[in-house]
């Protein structure tokens, strides 16, 4: 039985004896930094020059080696991943430096800014409360998932834009790609709903990928809680969605923060976190704050 680390050399050296075409390629496995400070192991094949090459993280296939799949099935298995991947991601690499084209394909994402300071360092974000607001592109996207690129400071230069055209874009295009939606939580959750339950809301978005950010779209919440004719508590479930509730139903904020901090620690993936606070949105001054 190969450890982890054996596994992933093993990979990285023998997956293009399972591929079809492997001409002038090169098969790299490394680490992936991801949201929250959270390392995945990826594997890239392609040319030494492309720069834009799709990843398909191995932990999933580890896990079946180590339950007893033989090694070579496994390989066959992640090759033959990787190459479906590969065939649904036709970005053309000369797009990477096309900024007409990255700009109809950016939007904004937020994420926990203590978590994540040091990929922050090298990346426009705009900070809010304790999370930062960042600006990513999109690569790929399907019915299957999608995958996308932070923009950091070199991409900016190469792109030659400014910071606050990267920001006004991103604001500009996120609602149009990601279109908000708000649902009582039922209609989400299969959960039974007793008469007289206070009600609670789920804002996310129609792709239930990294829709908390909805929460920052100009008007949403302003709308919402003034056809409640009510300010609001939010509490952030994960970076894909957050709950609502009103404030008139909200009775012990102690015990929300208790709540959030008990979903992070036993449901929530650490990469998927947003925060262990809950917010205030004061419909008269249209702004979010961290609950006191």
């Amino acid at each position: 039985m190969l450890s982890k680390k054996e596994f992933y050399s093993y990979v990285e050296h023998h997956i293009l004896e399972f591929m079809k075409d492997t001409r002038e390629k090169e098969a790299v496995v490394q680490k992936t930094a991801k949201n929250n400070q959270v390392s995945r192991i990826g594997l890239s094949v392609g040319k030494r020059e492309e720069r834009l090459l799709p990843v398909l993280y191995l932990e999933p296939f580890y896990r079946k080696y180590s339950k007893g799949e033989e090694l070579d099935t496994v390989l066959a298995e992640i090759a033959s991943a990787y190459e479906e991947y590969e065939g649904c991601f036709p970005l053309d690499p000369g797009k990477i430096e096309d900024y007409d084209f990255i700009k109809e394909n950016l939007f904004f994402r937020l994420v926990n800014y203590e978590r994540n300071q040091k990929q922050l360092q090298e990346c426009p974000y705009e900070r809010m409360e304790d999370l930062a607001v960042t600006y990513r592109w999109i690569a790929y996207r399907s019915h299957d998932g999608m995958a996308s690129a932070i923009v950091r400071y070199r991409d900016i230069i190469l792109w030659g834009i400014t910071e606050e055209q990267l920001k006004a874009d991103a604001i500009a295009n996120t609602k149009k790609i990601f279109p908000p939606t708000i649902r009582k939580i039922q209609s989400v959750i299969p959960v039974h709903v007793e008469e007289g339950d206070i009600p609670v809301f789920v804002l996310s978005n129609g792709d239930y990928m990294n829709g908390a950010s909805a929460m920052i779209y100009k008007g949403i919440l302003k709308e919402f809680a003034e056809r409640m004719n009510c300010n609001l508590y939010i509490l952030p479930s994960s970076i894909h969605e957050v709950i609502i509730l009103l404030e008139e139903d909200a009775k012990d904020i102690g015990e929300l923060f208790k709540m959030v901090r008990e979903t992070n620690q036993s449901v929530v993936d650490r990469e998927e976190v947003l925060s262990d606070n809950v917010y205030y949105y004061d419909r008269n001054a249209d702004k979010i704050t961290i609950a006191r």
